[in-house]
């Protein structure tokens, strides 16, 4: 009997995989632990694209299934916030209609590239996400010129629609700069402007046809519950030991990345 070929072993084997829902679990794992993770710090989404990318999916739609997927999570940090969610959207409606507009332009940049364009730039986005986990927030300096917050966050809501990992931190870093808001204000104003950005761009996925709906909605499921949890542990951990660990797996996902797409 002539022994299958290698291509259809492999296709045997993906498919014994399938049948035991392996992968599926999988990913319902990593979406726990990293709604668990942005829960309580934030920025660990840059390890569910990598599990996007290991369970078969190409990079463009890897980066637009875990975006729709991990959203769930700043869905669920604002439950229970109604009021002060209708105050700051009416305080920050043109912060948030720059962000949403730079989130807009990243989302059809990345549903127009092509995957071996993007396949070229994944290992810096990886790299650039897990760095900004070490950006200094610093607070209450003093009032910020309206004309800044518009550019950066213009710009880090084009991010957000291209890649999305470490939107949150950067966002911060924006707000904590104005002496006008509060601790309590920066922190629900970064989960509404994180929310609503990728409205624009979670659309421009669903109608590029691109998305992978079995892993988003597993992902959506999955970051929501351990996000949930995530929440109620807060001061509990150390966030710099949290940061560190999250930036070693993403600089490694990064280089092994560099190895297949550059080598």
């Amino acid at each position: 009997m002539q022994e299958p070929e290698s291509s259809s072993f492999r296709e045997y084997i993906r498919l014994f995989f399938n049948s035991l829902m392996v992968e599926n679990i999988a990913i319902f794992i990593v979406g726990l632990s990293v709604g668990f993770l942005n829960g309580f710090a934030g920025g660990a989404s840059v390890l569910s694209f990598p599990a996007m990318v290991a369970v078969g999916l190409n990079p463009v739609t890897a980066a637009m299934t875990n975006a729709l997927g991990v959203w769930t999570a700043n869905v669920g940090a604002l439950y229970g916030k109604f009021n002060e969610i209708r105050g700051i959207v009416k305080a920050e409606s043109q912060l948030i209609g720059y962000s949403m507009f730079g989130a807009v332009i990243g989302g059809l940049a990345l549903a127009l590239m092509p995957i071996s364009g993007f396949k070229a730039i994944v290992p810096i986005l990886i790299a650039i996400a897990s760095l900004s986990l070490f950006i200094k927030v610093q607070e209450n300096l003093s009032p910020i010129k309206q004309k800044m917050e518009y550019f950066w966050l213009t710009a880090i809501g084009f991010y957000a629609g291209y890649f999305g990992p470490g939107q949150g931190v950067m966002t911060i870093a924006v707000l904590a700069r104005d002496a006008k808001r509060t601790v309590t204000d920066i922190n629900v104003s970064k989960n509404v402007v994180v929310t609503l950005t990728c409205i624009g761009s979670n659309l421009i996925y669903i109608a590029s046809g691109k998305v992978d709906w079995k892993f988003a909605s597993i992902l959506a499921v999955s970051c929501a519950i351990g996000g949930f949890f995530g929440a109620k542990v807060v001061g509990k951990f150390s966030r710099e030991a949290y940061r560190m660990g999250i930036f070693v797996i993403g600089m490694l996902s990064a280089a092994w990345f560099a190895k297949e797409y550059w080598l």
